[in-house]
């Protein structure tokens, strides 16, 4: 195992050491709508033109015995290249901004539904979709079938670990012959959440997917956020997230000669295996109310 993947693991197993898995569930939230919805959107003129704007929502419907689930989220920047430039001649110019460049792009949609067989085993479907242009990835989309656990599943926390088989279909920016485009694979998956004090809460989300056609691609993805309530509906929340693929995609890079002049020929070259993504923003959050007793 890579080390995020073993970071990931240990995270997961600190959370169910302090969780207190053993003890009884708590009475189960009100059935009904629940929805989370958060943007941020940052805007500079003048001497430098730039923006950024980052969306995340998930819609869930509760049922005695079954979930269902939609979530949402992108991030899209934009700057001037070049920030300000001169043009004419050293004694009669004009001073203009570059073009806007998109300088990130990533988008991410998953869907499921959850049915429970006992109070904590269960079964799940799903799909998801991924779009990342910039680490090489036109479009992932991934479909999964599995049995999922809730380890604790108590007010102030719960944890539900996951087992699924998967399909994905992935188009790349740049087309590599040495892998497939469709493959099956296998998922483990935990996700938690744990109540800090009366208005805290952190949640985190962790998906390791197996290539079981090329062992070497194998992907993780770790979800943080934490957000402190204002009021019952509104809050700010901070939100991390880490993207690792051992085996990332094909993307063409701009070549220069060593003397940092540009040759105006592109060579493909393998991603980053490590993307983060840090967000902050406004979340505004509906709850069906509790029964009054």
């Amino acid at each position: 195992m890579t080390r995020p993947g073993r970071l990931a693991f240990l995270l997961s197993g600190l959370l169910v050491g302090s969780g207190g898995v053993g003890r009884a569930a708590d009475a189960p939230p009100p059935l009904g709508w629940y929805s989370t919805s958060g943007l941020s959107y940052v805007m500079a003129a003048g001497n430098s033109r730039a923006s950024s704007l980052g969306f995340k929502a998930e819609v869930k419907r509760l049922w005695p015995k079954a979930t269902f689930t939609f979530a949402l989220a992108g991030v899209r920047a934009e700057a001037s290249d070049l920030a300000r430039r001169a043009v004419g001649s050293p004694d009669n110019f004009q001073i203009e901004t570059g073009p806007l460049v998109l300088k990130a792009e990533k988008y991410n949609a998953a869907a499921a539904f959850d049915r429970r067989i006992t109070d904590r085993f269960g079964w799940t479907v799903g799909a998801e979709y991924d779009r990342d242009r910039f680490s090489g990835l036109n479009s992932r989309t991934l479909g999964l079938a599995g049995v999922n656990y809730l380890l604790a599943n108590r007010k102030e926390f719960t944890l539900k670990t996951g087992l699924a088989a998967t399909i994905a279909h992935q188009s790349e920016v740049v087309p590599d012959p040495s892998t497939k485009d469709t493959f099956p694979g296998l998922r483990f998956s935990a996700d938690a959440e744990r109540k800090l004090g009366a208005n805290s809460t952190y949640v985190g989300g962790l998906a390791i997917d197996e290539n079981l056609q090329d062992t070497d691609d194998l992907r993780v993805r770790f979800g943080n956020s934490l957000a402190a309530s204002m009021n019952r509906r509104l809050a700010l929340q901070l939100g991390l997230l880490l993207s690792y693929d051992h085996q990332p995609s094909l993307v063409n890079l701009p070549l220069f000669d060593q003397a940092g002049a540009p040759l105006g020929l592109p060579v493909a070259a393998r991603a980053a295996t490590l993307d983060t993504t840090f967000t902050a923003s406004v979340v505004v959050t509906f709850a069906p109310r509790a029964a009054t007793p």
